[in-house]
């Protein structure tokens, strides 16, 4: 295969060194964010109580922190005022809560205190770290590769025939531009897990390194289905930042679907759902690996089957 399309295109890289800061200020300030959100330590529930419950102060528990409140007539406006989660009071041998917040708090908070049942913390519910490093990982490349497919459209301003001209051919063509901005996505993503990951005390494996390697081989064929299918770099840009939003939100690989709902039906059609799905199993939640892999590797297929029949409509036009 010629690669001077490859070639060409870090040749242009190099010099345009604004897109060059731009990738790796958008991937790296995105990475730390979300690194840094997913691993931050739930904090601890401010707890009042009466002058007759004062033995819980003596209580150790790392979710909660208790306080004595000395004048009873004012627990009420702090609870309102936010300066206490909950407040709580004993009555006949047992803890009565008063709080404003939801009620599966305040049954929580009671079992707790009556029964002895275990308060689980936020961080220890379901942790989901990779889940959602690798979703914003997906959304964020599938936005960098549409701009790095500038020096796609450069190219079919003019250049493009010279292009047909030389002999090279369309899926050749085709898989050069998707190659160059696979590698750069690549390249910076896992520079930037190895120098952020372990500052925030994040481990590295070779499972999170093949994953970001096959979520960067699905941005750059998204993108270059969509640089193919539209006619200015702009419009592609426009197009495939709401779509990748838009998609990702509904994927449920965020935030969960309701039961029963219409997205909780529709969220297994979008790839992010999937990608998520890899990062669950990076979390060791069990997924069906296999049918995961299956989807997304389907999804690449056709991105990349669609860009190169693009290509070739417009080589016959052209």
């Amino acid at each position: 295969m010629n690669f001077t399309i490859l070639r060409h295109n870090f040749e242009r890289f190099l010099r345009e060194k604004k897109y060059f800061m731009i990738i790796i200020l958008v991937t790296f300030s995105s990475l730390f964010a979300t690194s840094y959100v997913v691993t931050m330590t739930a904090s601890k529930q401010h707890i009042g109580v009466s002058q007759s419950a004062k033995e819980l102060t003596r209580m150790d528990n790392e979710n909660l922190s208790v306080t004595e409140v000395k004048k009873d007539k004012e627990y009420f406006k702090n609870i309102i005022l936010g300066k206490y989660d909950a407040y709580v009071t004993k009555e006949s041998g047992n803890y009565k809560v008063i709080t404003t917040k939801k009620s599966d708090f305040s049954k929580a908070l009671s079992d707790f205190l009556n029964e002895g049942k275990i308060i689980k913390s936020k961080s220890s519910q379901n942790k989901t770290i990779f889940k959602v490093i690798l979703t914003v990982v997906s959304m964020t490349s599938m936005i960098l590769s549409l701009i790095l497919y500038k020096f796609y459209f450069d190219d079919r301003n003019g250049v493009d025939k010279r292009i047909n001209l030389s002999g090279i051919s369309t899926v050749s063509y085709t898989l050069q531009q998707f190659l160059f901005n696979f590698i750069v996505l690549f390249l910076i993503n896992i520079i930037g897990l190895i120098i952020l990951l372990p500052l925030l005390n994040i481990a590295l494996s070779w499972q999170l390194i093949f994953t970001t390697f096959l979520i960067e081989i699905f941005a750059s064929s998204f993108g270059m289905m969509l640089s193919t299918f539209t006619r200015k770099n702009q419009g592609a840009l426009l197009i495939g930042t709401m779509l990748t939003v838009l998609t990702m939100l509904l994927s449920g690989a965020l935030f969960t679907a309701k039961k029963g709902t219409l997205q909780d039906k529709i969220q297994y059609v979008f790839p992010q759902h999937y990608i998520a799905e890899l990062g669950m199993h990076l979390d060791n939640i069990n997924i069906k690996l296999y049918n995961t892999l299956s989807v997304i590797i389907c999804y690449i297929i056709l991105f990349m089957f669609i860009a190169i029949y693009c290509q070739m409509k417009r080589k016959e036009l052209n």
